[in-house]
């Protein structure tokens, strides 16, 4: 029987890859969809805690860590409203919610996935399922070999496999060795967009709890990293928004060692010291917990009062003069040391993937491999929260379509 020849192959029927088969097979392009899960796009089903937070207002670069010049072309050929434009033409209805986050409209990730494989199929792809790929090898064509010891040949290869995060849903290694195989290096992939595990057990006290910080991240004394947003307290360290936005940097730099942060409680004033010395004219003859009360959580409060030592029966005017100063300057920059990052079960992306720098920034070819294109979180580049890896997904996907669909 002979080998069957496709124009275009595509491993891993995520974000990018749906994304890039979509638009060869609708190019006129004989295009094949391999995923090694039993269902495709689960990682967008689960994505968004389960409504898909497929892009955001802002996109920028700042937004991503990574090879910024890599990061910076992506968004000028697929940019914010070409993401709108693209899901309005496959008939799902989004809108804007809090920090600039886009959603569908029907509240579920459903109206994104469902609109993708629909798109797929009916612009002539194959999917297939079940679908491991093992090998690829070079030579006149690519010969793809499958678990299940099939083989196709094609022109192009796209590795749009996704990386190690959430292994529960399909996350795992196996795209990173199919591209060290084909002669790219990879920056080992660590966990991102994960919680905080924190030396201080204190916090545990805190477990349940939200509050609105800035969170400052540092590594050797030098600002790392900072977010603003809300962290929830858990009883190994920090979760939510803001501890997730600087856990990529935070993972990276937790290969050298233990990594300091510091939050600040009220991140709302501008001049918070100003601001407390002068709460402290008003409300001097207050306890520390009555003093910060309407300020900080009731429990917060008291983890503050032991934390500096304080007298809690004293008022603020009374405290030693070193106690009233750790009591106005700890809210705001609140000293803890992050040990390390919640596993790869818990991790909604990874920092780290095959080198960019081994990547055409135009199109996501290979330099390495000329003829295969590597998409998506395969890639080191890693999003804050907010729709950002997703959108880096979309346009990757997109962007190398449109290279091997407009060659000669």
């Amino acid at each position: 029987m002979n080998t069957p020849l496709y124009d275009i192959i595509i491993i891993g029927a995520g974000a990018s890859g749906l994304v890039c088969a979509r638009e060869c097979a609708k190019a006129g392009k004989k295009t094949l969809l391999l995923e090694k899960e039993s269902l495709p796009a689960r990682k967008i089903l689960a994505s968004g805690n389960g409504r898909c937070n497929l892009t955001n207002a802002q996109v920028n670069p700042t937004y991503y860590h990574g090879d910024a010049k890599l990061i910076a072309h992506t968004l000028q050929q697929f940019a914010f409203q070409d993401c709108l434009n693209y899901f309005s033409g496959l008939g799902v209805l989004t809108r804007e919610e809090e920090q600039g986050r886009i959603f569908p409209t029907t509240g579920k990730s459903t109206a994104v996935s469902e609109a993708l494989k629909l798109a797929v199929m009916e612009s002539g792809a194959e999917i297939r399922t079940s679908a491991e790929v093992t090998q690829i090898k070079r030579g006149k064509f690519f010969s793809v070999l499958t678990r299940s010891k099939e083989m196709f040949l094609t022109h192009h290869v796209v590795l749009a496999c996704g990386s190690c995060a959430f292994p529960q849903i399909g996350g795992s290694s196996s795209g990173y060795e199919l591209a060290r195989r084909l002669g790219h290096s990879i920056i080992p992939p660590r966990p991102a967009l994960s919680a905080l595990c924190i030396k201080e057990t204190a916090f545990a006290r805190l477990t349940g709890i939200r509050s609105q910080v800035r969170l400052t991240a540092f590594e050797n004394g030098r600002i790392l990293d900072q977010s603003e947003g809300e962290v929830l307290f858990t009883h190994y360290g920090l979760n939510g928004p803001a501890a997730l936005n600087v856990s990529s940097s935070v993972s990276r730099a937790l290969t050298h060692g233990e990594v300091s942060i510091t939050l600040n409680f009220l991140p709302q004033i501008s001049e918070p010291q100003t601001f407390l010395r002068q709460r402290l004219t008003t409300f001097g003859t207050r306890r520390p917990k009555d003093f910060f009360a309407g300020l900080l959580h009731e429990n917060i409060s008291n983890l503050l009062i032991d934390f500096t030592g304080s007298r809690k029966n004293i008022p603020m005017e009374k405290q030693t003069p070193n106690t009233l100063q750790r009591l106005l300057t700890t809210p705001t920059a609140w000293p803890i040391t992050v040990t390390g990052i919640r596993p790869w079960n818990e991790a909604m992306a990874a920092t780290g993937g095959v080198n960019t720098r081994e990547i055409n920034y135009n199109t996501f070819e290979s330099l390495k491999c000329p003829g295969v294109y590597i998409t998506g979180e395969l890639l080191d580049v890693a999003g804050k929260s907010g729709g950002f890896n997703l959108h880096f997904a979309w346009a990757s996907g997109w962007i190398a379509a449109r290279s091997m669909t407009e060659r000669k």
